[in-house]
């Protein structure tokens, strides 16, 4: 189901009731004691096959279950033992209740309140969405509220992250938005499953309170780029200049194809009218979290938000804000940009 909700393990705890699925359980204050029931225990064992009658254990492998015998009586005796996954033996399991405990003491000093905690995809995702610090901003007139989001995964999809987000996790909809959604320029943390995870987790303060001072960098940035003007060929020649090649300073096909994409979005995007570097920068994050610049057409939604949350789309996004935000490098892309938009205009016609 879309919303990765399994009423049978999952559950959603929620203190703000205005999640769509109308499945969160709802209470003002969420604190450790609300949430028990899915702060189970995880078990590891070794994974056998049987192969032929013969019980044969699988190298270099584990099986890994949520052990819910303590916290879940409402569940059949049989039901109580949910499995997860079956990584390589070198999986360092990170279980709910440790991300809650870092949690906890990630925002102990910062006056944080928990709006969202829940589980999905049969207990295979965790995570939790905290208002901290200035969470409310308005930015150009658009208003923004920014959580600060832990999520993990037991089933080897997904790291765990810390990061920040103008989305809210209610659902696995959402938790896909909120990574495609990430502050541009943002910094987060990521922790593999694996032996030095411990290490990981000791820099989570030094990590928000970069997140926390990073938002109002990019309220700085958001505000001087919507001061900005700029016309449809600007926007062209800037585009074109970013995605020009270094040493020929021409583009391809898919340059020009991307080019177009963005200033067409610049012009028609979300919350985009063709009038501002403000708008162009909306156009190039639009371009790189759900358009043409997550992958090819055929990519699924969820290759997509991989691509748009960790490689190259994000990487992408970044660097072309902080083009626009460099007086010098914008000035640059413009120069380089309309001729090599020129030039392949002219080849295109040969």
């Amino acid at each position: 189901m879309a919303s990765g909700i399994d009423p049978t393990y999952d559950m959603i705890y929620s203190n703000e009731g205005t999640e769509w699925h109308r499945s969160a359980i709802h209470t003002p204050v969420i604190t450790r004691q609300t949430i028990e029931k899915i702060l189970w225990p995880i078990i590891e064992s070794p994974t056998y096959m049987n192969v032929d009658g013969n019980m044969i254990e699988i190298e270099n492998h584990k099986s890994i279950a949520a052990d819910m015998r303590t916290c879940r009586d409402d569940l059949n005796e049989g039901e109580r033992i949910l499995p997860l996954h079956t990584p390589k033996a070198g999986y360092r399991v990170i279980t709910n209740s440790e991300v809650w405990d870092m949690m906890e003491e990630t925002i102990k000093d910062l006056g944080g309140t928990i709006t969202s905690v829940g589980t999905l995809e049969r207990g295979k995702k965790f995570f939790i969405s905290v208002s901290i610090g200035d969470s409310d901003m308005i930015i150009n007139k658009d208003q923004y509220k920014f959580f600060l989001n832990f999520v993990t995964s037991h089933d080897g999809s997904i790291n765990l992250f810390l990061y920040d987000s103008a989305m809210r996790i209610v659902c696995m909809n959402t938790l896909k938005w909120s990574m495609s959604d990430r502050n541009i320029g943002d910094i987060q943390l990521k922790i593999s499953h694996k032996k030095n995870a411990t290490l990981a987790i000791q820099n989570l303060p030094v990590v928000v309170n970069s997140i926390l001072s990073n938002r109002t960098k990019l309220k700085e940035v958001m505000e001087y780029l919507n001061e900005c003007r700029v016309d449809r060929n600007e926007a062209i020649a800037m585009t074109a200049g970013y995605f020009a090649d270094d040493k020929e300073q021409k583009i391809s096909t898919q340059a020009y194809n991307s080019i177009n994409d963005i200033v067409n979005l610049f012009e028609n995007g979300i919350a985009c009218y063709g009038e501002t570097l403000y708008d162009l920068a909306n156009a190039a994050t639009e371009f790189w979290t759900t358009g043409r610049g997550t992958g090819n057409k055929n990519a699924t939604d969820a290759q997509r938000v991989y691509r748009s949350a960790m490689g190259s789309s994000a990487d992408n996004k970044t660097d072309f804000i902080s083009m626009l935000n460099d007086e010098n490098r914008r000035n640059s892309s413009i120069m380089v940009g309309r001729e090599a938009y020129k030039k392949y205009l002219m080849d295109s016609k040969k």
